[in-house]
């Protein structure tokens, strides 16, 4: 099927021409999977080895006998053999298919810190955790026991074939069969496993956001009603499992049966040609090493349709995730490019879409106010900025510059250097306060630490455990007034030449706004801010008005539930990991 065909929804709920994943065999992928295939070639030279001592056992006289210890010897020793090479079977499939979600995960993340991305958070938790499961699996247990079972069964047939043609036919005849009712199963299940998976999915993001607006939930008395509608939603996604484990039950009830006939048919076909008892212990020895992947098959099926079912999501994040790296980089290269505008101001900002009356110039000591008459141009500006918002499609590239710098070209731990950022609802990464103080500027040591908080108002030592108590959620034990310090804080670290203060003051009590107006007054580089008429009047901020976007400004408000740039529904699967 020709990759370059549109993806279609189609109405049993698969999506035809899913994009592809990346491919598996790639680096030391290529060399594992040689490794899996040596395994199984080596499980069937001790299958063909067992069958020899069971042969030599025939002619050992009844009682005890050297012969007869040499044989129970060496199939004791094939049998650890085999566990042996079992074990190592598993090590390099789990190498395998970690590495491969490895690869996968990391693009999916660097995605999520993508301008342009605007998938939600619990879509990207999912498709990095559940949707990945389903490929390792696939991967781990589904593609690594079919390289070593296809070498097994096949030198296990030749092996059969020696002791007597009919006896590799017999053995051929259930798996060929198998087969054939894989073929008609594995549709039936796939259309299944993808029903629940998104049932299962959509009911995830209905608690999710049940129990994050479960405050409004319980003031406004409608406690009672969303666990009905939860009820519902969790009934019907148990009826669709109940019936979706009749079509997995007979697939894998089809691998047992079929692994059953291989041996109980080559000892019926040694009894019916007269083959003699070593002869036909042998084979049925040499048969029932080949059918332990036979007896698995039904869960590899298993683990395939939700493969399928996980590509289908992961296909098209993927290739979307691609188009937006490449945007962003291609952005960053044209806007790197551009050459240094005259004058010598320190800070010159010009964005395209935002910027068509003129550029954003700025002296040391200088407070600019952001304002336009659509109110969301001023944070439109910040986030093109900052790099939050990808801009829109136009052949002038971003001419971003500040202390004579180009923000552009410079490496992101230059940026750091030069600009600093605080806004109102900050969400601060998991870790102590002192590494949130120091996030921004890492290549400083802490001397000036107790200077920056005392500047900001911000006691640590009412803290647990000070500066070294450890933020969860975003942010707690702090309250709101806090975290807006302590943003404050981290971007003042350091006297970045740019400073870009979001909305900071609606976060802080009356002294917090205090301080923000003495801390911007006695700021040396440029404050760009979006503030009230009252906190730029007081300050003496000059005005630098933005035209409303339109529809070519390139911007989308943040996503915040599950609809993707097209306004397509986006999925969440989960999947169990086995």
């Amino acid at each position: 099927m020709p990759r370059d065909r549109e993806p279609v929804q189609l109405a049993n709920g698969l999506l035809k021409n899913a994009p592809p994943l990346p491919p598996l065999l790639r680096g030391p992928r290529r060399r594992w999977i040689g490794v899996l295939v040596a395994l199984g070639l080596a499980q069937a030279a001790l299958a063909a080895l067992s069958a020899w001592a069971l042969v030599q056992l025939e002619g050992a006289p009844t009682g005890s006998s050297a012969l007869l210890l040499r044989a129970l010897i060496l199939l004791v020793l094939t049998a650890l053999a085999v566990g042996a090479l079992k074990v190592h079977e598993r090590v390099v499939s789990e190498k395998l298919g970690q590495d491969y979600v490895h690869q996968l995960r990391l693009t999916l993340l660097g995605d999520a810190l993508t301008p342009g991305h605007a998938t939600s958070l619990g879509v990207t938790v999912a498709r990095t955790t559940n949707d990945l499961s389903g490929v390792r699996n696939w991967v781990s247990q589904g593609i690594a026991p079919l390289v070593v079972a296809v070498p097994l069964i096949g030198g296990s047939l030749v092996t059969l074939a020696m002791l007597h043609p009919y006896l590799a036919g017999v053995m051929a005849a259930p798996l060929v069969v198998l087969a054939l009712c894989l073929t008609f199963w594995s549709r039936t299940a796939l259309i299944k496993t993808r029903r629940m998976r998104r049932t299962r999915g959509k009911l995830a993001s209905r608690i999710a956001d049940t129990v994050t607006a479960s405050e409004g939930i319980l003031a406004s008395g409608g406690a009672a009603r969303e666990l009905r509608n939860l009820r519902e939603a969790s009934g019907g996604l148990v009826r669709i499992a109940v019936d979706r484990a009749e079509t997995v039950g007979t697939i894998r009830a089809g691998g047992i049966v079929a692994s059953t006939l291989t041996t109980l048919l080559v000892a019926a076909a040694g009894t019916y040609l007269g083959l003699t008892p070593g002869v036909t212990m042998a084979a049925m020895a040499v048969a029932g090493i080949a059918a332990t992947p036979v007896l698995e098959i039904g869960r590899i099926v298993e683990y395939r349709q939700t493969y399928s079912s996980a590509r289908m999501v992961l296909g098209p994040a993927l290739a979307k995730a691609e188009a937006r790296r490449d945007r962003a980089r291609a952005r960053r290269r044209a806007a790197a490019a551009v050459t240094a505008p005259v004058g010598d101001d320190l800070v010159h900002l010009d964005l395209p879409g935002l910027t068509e009356d003129g550029p954003l110039r700025g002296r040391s000591g200088e407070l600019v106010r952001l304002v336009s008459p659509d109110p969301a141009a001023p944070r439109e500006f910040l986030r093109r900025l900052l790099e939050l918002s990808p801009g829109p499609e136009s052949e002038r590239p971003d001419s971003v510059w500040a202390g004579g710098e180009n923000l552009r070209a410079v490496p992101a731990r230059r940026t750091r250097v030069l600009l600093g950022s605080a806004s109102a609802g900050t969400v601060f990464e998991r870790g102590s306060v002192a590494r949130a103080l120091h996030y921004r500027r890492p290549d400083l040591n802490a001397a000036h630490d107790q200077e920056i908080l005392d500047l900001v108002g911000l006691d640590v030592t009412r803290l647990p455990r000070g500066a070294r108590t450890m933020l969860r959620r975003g942010g707690e034990p702090l309250d709101r007034s806090d975290r807006a310090r302590l943003a404050l804080a981290r971007a003042l670290y350091g006297s970045p030449e740019l400073l870009l203060v979001d909305g900071l003051e609606g976060d802080l009590d009356d002294a917090g706004r205090t301080m923000l107006e003495r801390v911007l007054a006695d700021f040396r580089g440029v404050v760009v801010m979006i503030g009230s008429d009252g906190l730029a009047a007081r300050l003496g901020a000059r005005e630098h008005r933005l035209p409303g976007l339109g529809a070519d400004g390139g911007v989308r408000p943040v996503t915040i539930g599950s609809r993707d740039r097209d306004g397509a529904e986006e999925e969440v699967e989960e999947v169990e990991d086995d």
